[in-house]
């Protein structure tokens, strides 16, 4: 990031300096009805160099091609100051200044296609923002060096300045260059803005099959052309006013200076509450209507007092808001209605907007100039403001065409990501008659993709809408409208429920909507015939709704009638209690649940009653479930998980009573991690200090269960981290005695590495539940990504994240770099004797010190002294006999056989 914006200030600020002393000496040069022909002459140069730049970027290697790009902008700045005193023809003075233009859209090009290289498509829509704020100090700064240094330079020699700093952004790319190798020198990066093998046949076919890149297009083509017709009436009454090249020269930089410095203080401020509060499509306007208002004021004042003064002062006023709302609103606002584009159809309708359309907005102004002069032999303000007023209509006309169609592709996009009410407003008819467009004629996928956002907030619009999808016509959306609606708990649709259950055949539909209607209602006798309907499904269903409904009368009579279900001498009865229990497991649990758990009446039906464990279970049925350990694991441990908080309590203090093998232990500690939340959190806090032995498993739960270390705890996770660093640098020498040395050695050697593996993970865990979790998680991303730029990248973050004692030996044992090096490094840490023999390492491993290894190392370790006949005692072995994992019983059968 420090480097890249640094590259764009120093080729800003060249480009900024060539800018100012071509435009003034043109100015001091020539009359201002001139200006038309470098328009018209530029825009031939840009498609030009915007076509040889597309076909030479396939051809050469990126890095090569780039830096080719910068030599060829410095030297093409030296080239005009030469050239500047050997040709003193007026064609050089139209050419150096259409040049300018060139050297923007090559400055444009070559450095976001750094930043595309670089960066993935997510890092890119966070760095946009950054860097394009960051071009406006930049091109501040340098408009402000140039004001500074005229009057002792001369205009001229301002060129010599832009070539300086171009050439100081030649080390900076190369930087940059070998900092990002990878992506620098594979031609058919992933991360590059083009990917096809035809670029401008896919630009054409962008342009000619997408109806919103058309309309943006033509749009972004009027807004450049309003711009560049404003600033040429104004530097037409700049050039009236200053005569000679310094002072043009100045007057100019100052101008470009302060509209910069209004453009950031404009967009710091104001563009991202105004876009928050009025949304995409009404800020659109804001530019072309605040136009529309200047020129018509001007034509107001002008038709009142016809002073020139006066003119000229509110066409700078035009000039000044109409740029620097540019730059702070008009432009984002356009780039954030293509998001919903696929990602390389948006990538090219960029190019197309700035690419294809800014040059035909320059040529189009240029030749109506060109035109108007030609008629009226003088540049009239008055005529340009009408002109500009033509144009803003259009512009605002073009707004209002793209609003249509980008909610028509908001729709359209809705089934292919989700959206929510946040960023899909509902307050508009247009809206909302799209939306209902959209459920009578899309597809299932589509409507189900629309019922989940209007079901993501509850108003009176949303509520209105979900009765057009009960009514729909495809069973599957009304089936999912009747979950919806009862799990929002939405009474107001109780009615159009009622009609539906008149009318449907479907008997799943039937089923959902008595469910739902018997959780809604809030009439005791309106439900209470479902409980001795014939149809068993539908009484089970009214069931179910009675029981999740908030009213106790209601809820009591269906609690009766599963009691009388559950108690039944009849098994199939007991089974149907239980699929009720099961279905209604979060929102209610009967108090003989428990009991049939435990299996005291019937055995058979205790796994089924585990399955009906839920958030809603009761202490009884907890504690019930856990009477079952160690047997059916699996299920118990999926209950648990299920049953939440609630199962909390109960895991401590099934793992301080029992005393559960190690590896049902990490298991239940593991799920405290998944569950989460405040309780999770202080169980597993205090198993930290009281449980050593479970501190890998425990270690990953607080990590999962989102623990942020207070001061008391932050002293003993740092203590632990230490300890880990000090046992992977053991690993590491282990590493380094078992190089080369065999077979034998190289099944250990890959043994060791997972158990370094497994450390590195306990660290970042630790790390995350010590300092910044985000920054953590970015950095083991990058770490499992196991590519040399990620690696380096991670262990940068971890760096400037972790204290310093930690993160230093921490990026010293897992860099990629050799063993010996390593070891070399972190001498100081490791505390035993150096490991010379075989033998020696595999008792360090079996007698479990310093770290309990895991069971595949250990079976190494036994496998290997039978294999290879490494001589070891026995008592080695026999403790590994009576193992739980039948690995390590085999394998230490096989050692002492």
């Amino acid at each position: 990031m420090k480097k890249l914006f640094w590259l764009q200030f120093f080729q800003g600020a060249g480009i900024s300096f060539f800018f100012t002393a071509e435009f003034a000496r043109f100015l001091e040069k020539f009359p201002i009805h001139e200006l038309p022909w470098v328009m018209v002459f530029s825009s031939g140069l840009l498609w030009l160099a915007g076509f040889a730049y597309t076909v030479l970027e396939h051809r050469i290697s990126f890095k090569k091609f780039n830096e080719g790009i910068i030599l060829l902008m410095a030297g093409s700045m030296l080239l005009v100051r030469v050239g500047s005193n050997i040709f003193t023809g007026d064609w050089f003075y139209f050419f150096s200044l259409s040049w300018f233009y060139v050297l923007y859209l090559l400055n444009n090009l070559e450095f976001w296609g750094i930043a595309a290289r670089i960066f993935d498509i997510r890092q890119s829509k966070r760095l946009f923002g950054v860097i394009s704020a960051g071009d406006i100090p930049a091109k501040f700064i340098g408009y402000t060096l140039a004001l500074v240094f005229v009057p002792y330079t001369g205009t001229l020699n301002l060129l010599l300045l832009g070539v300086i700093s171009m050439v100081i952004s030649v080390p900076l790319f190369r930087s940059i260059a070998k900092a990002e190798k990878q992506h620098f020198t594979d031609p058919h990066a992933t991360h590059a803005v083009h990917v096809s093998n035809h670029p401008i046949r896919s630009l054409y076919n962008t342009f000619s099959s997408n109806i919103i890149v058309r309309r943006i297009a033509v749009i972004s083509l009027l807004a450049s052309a309003c711009i560049l017709l404003v600033n040429y009436g104004f530097y037409a009454k700049v050039k009236e006013a200053y005569h000679d090249d310094v002072s043009l020269a100045r007057f100019i930089a100052m101008f470009m200076a302060g509209l910069r410095i209004a453009a950031l203080i404009t967009k710091t401020i104001f563009t991202g509450r105004l876009t928050t509060s009025l949304g995409v499509q009404p800020s659109l306007f804001i530019t072309p209507i605040v136009l529309l208002l200047l020129v018509v004021l001007t034509l107001v004042q002008n038709s009142m007092n016809p002073d020139e003064k006066m003119l000229f002062y509110f066409f700078g006023a035009s000039s000044i808001a109409i740029d620097v709302l540019r730059a702070a609103i008009n432009s984002p606002v356009l780039l954030t209605v293509m998001q919903p584009l696929p990602t390389q159809e948006r990538l090219r309708a960029h190019n197309i907007v700035k690419g294809i359309m800014d040059p035909f907005a320059t040529l189009f102004c240029g030749i109506l100039l060109i035109i108007l002069f030609r008629i009226q032999q003088e540049i009239n303000l008055l005529t340009i403001s009408y002109t500009l007023i033509i144009l803003a209509v259009g512009w605002i006309i073009g707004i209002i065409f793209v609003n249509k169609e980008y909610l028509n592709m908001l729709v359209s996009t809705i089934s292919s990501r989700y959206f929510s009410q946040e960023e899909f407003s509902l307050n508009d008819n247009l809206t909302l008659e799209k939306i209902k467009e959209k459920i009578q004629l899309g597809t299932d996928q589509e409507v189900l993709s629309i019922l989940n956002m209007v079901g993501s907030k509850q108003n009176p619009l949303s509520t209105d809408l979900l009765r057009h999808f009960i009514a729909h016509k495809s069973d599957a959306i009304r089936l999912e409208a009747i979950r919806l609606i009862s799990q929002k708990n939405i009474r107001q649709l109780k009615e159009p429920l009622e009609a539906l259950l008149d009318k449907s055949q479907n008997k799943m539909i039937t089923r959902e909507a008595i469910a739902a209607l018997c959780k809604l209602s809030e009439s005791p006798a309106l439900v209470s015939g479902y409980k001795s309907h014939p149809d068993k499904e539908i009484r089970n269903a009214a069931l179910c709704g009675m029981l999740s409904n908030p009213h106790e009368s209601i809820k009591k009579i269906a609690e009766d009638e599963l009691g009388n279900l559950l108690s039944s001498e009849h098994i199939q009865d007991k089974e149907t209690g239980l699929d009720i229990l099961q279905e209604v497991r979060n929102e209610y649990d009967h108090p003989l649940h428990a009991t049939i758990i435990r299996g005291e009446l019937i055995p058979s039906l205790s796994r089924k009653a585990i399955d009906a464990i839920g958030k809603a279970a009761t202490n009884d049925s907890l504690l019930a479930l856990l009477s079952h350990l160690p047997k059916h694991e699996k299920p118990i441990i999926s209950a648990l998980l299920r049953a939440g908080s609630n199962s909390v309590p109960h895991i401590e203090q099934y793992l301080y009573q029992h005393h559960p093998s190690p590896a049902l232990a990490s298991q239940m500690i593991l799920l405290l991690g998944k569950i989460g939340g405040n309780e999770s959190r202080m169980v597993l806090e205090r198993l930290v200090k009281t449980q050593p032995v479970s501190l890998p498993a425990t270690i990953k739960a607080l990590y999962r269960s989102k623990f942020k270390a207070p001061p008391a705890t932050r002293a003993i996770l740092e203590d632990l981290s230490r300890a880990y660093l000090r046992y992977g640098v053991e690993m590491l020498y282990m590493q380094m005695a078992l190089k080369e040395k065999g077979q034998a050695a190289e099944l250990l050697y890959n043994a060791v590495q997972i158990e370094l593996a497994e450390i590195r993970e306990l660290l970042l865990c630790l790390f995350g539940c010590l300092y910044d979790r985000e920054k953590i998680r970015k950095s083991r991303n990058g770490l499992l990504a196991n590519q040399r730029d990620t690696i380096a990248n991670a262990m940068e973050i971890i760096e400037v994240t972790v204290r310093k004692d930690l993160s230093k030996y921490f990026n010293i044992l897992f860099e990629d770099s050799g063993i010996e090096e390593r070891c070399h490094a972190l001498r100081s840490l490791f505390q035993e004797k150096e490991y010379n023999a075989l033998d020696d390492i595999m008792k360090r491993i079996l007698s479990e010190r310093p770290i309990l290894y895991q069971d595949w190392t250990k079976a190494c370790s036994l496998y290997v002294s039978r294999k290879y006949r490494v001589a070891m005692d026995d008592v080695y072995f026999r403790k590994y006999i009576h193992s739980e994992n039948q690995l390590l019983q085999e394998t230490a059968r096989y050692a002492m056989a």
